[in-house]
C-alpha cells in the first residue's frame, strides 16, 4: 500500500518541481511565493526546491532502494512542511474559519497536510525495510 501512496505523491511532486524548473510561468509563481513567504536565499532557493521536488519525486516513483526512497520521502517532508508553515497557513487565514475547529478543518483540507502524511508513511515503510 504505501508503494501506492510513494508513486501517488512521487507523480505529483515530479511534474510539479518539472514544471517550476521548465515552464517560465510556474517558475515565477514559485518566486513570487517565495518572495511572499519571506524565504530566504531566493535566488538559491528557486532552483533549489523544483530540483528537490524533481529529483526526490522522481525517485519515489522508480522505488529503486529503500535508502533512497527515505531520504527522498525526507526531503519532500521537509518541503511541505516549510509550505505548510509559510504559505498554507496564510492560506487558511483567508478562508476565515469561523472557529478553532474549522480552523484544523481547513488545516487538514490542505493538499500539503495529505502529503506530508503520505511521505510521514512512506518515511516509517522504509525505516523498517532498512532496520
Amino acid at each position: 500500500m504505501e508503494i501506492l501512496l510513494e508513486v501517488y505523491a512521487g507523480l505529483f511532486f515530479a511534474i510539479s518541481g518539472y514544471h517550476k524548473l521548465f515552464n517560465s510561468n510556474r517558475h515565477k509563481s514559485l518566486v513570487d511565493t517565495l518572495k511572499a513567504d519571506n524565504i530566504p536565499l531566493i535566488s538559491f532557493n528557486e532552483w533549489f526546491v523544483p530540483f528537490v521536488e524533481f529529483s526526490a519525486g522522481s525517485a519515489l516513483v522508480l522505488h529503486l532502494h529503500p535508502a533512497l526512497t527515505l531520504l527522498s520521502a525526507l526531503g519532500l517532508f521537509v518541503l511541505c512542511s516549510v509550505a505548510t508553515i509559510t504559505d498554507g497557513i496564510k492560506r487558511i487565514a483567508s478562508y476565515q474559519p469561523i472557529d478553532k475547529a474549522d480552523w484544523l478543518d481547513d488545516l487538514l483540507y490542505l493538499p500539503e497536510t495529505m502529503l506530508i502524511l503520505m511521505l510521514a508513511l512512506s518515511i516509517a515503510a522504509n525505516l523498517e525495510r532498512i532496520l
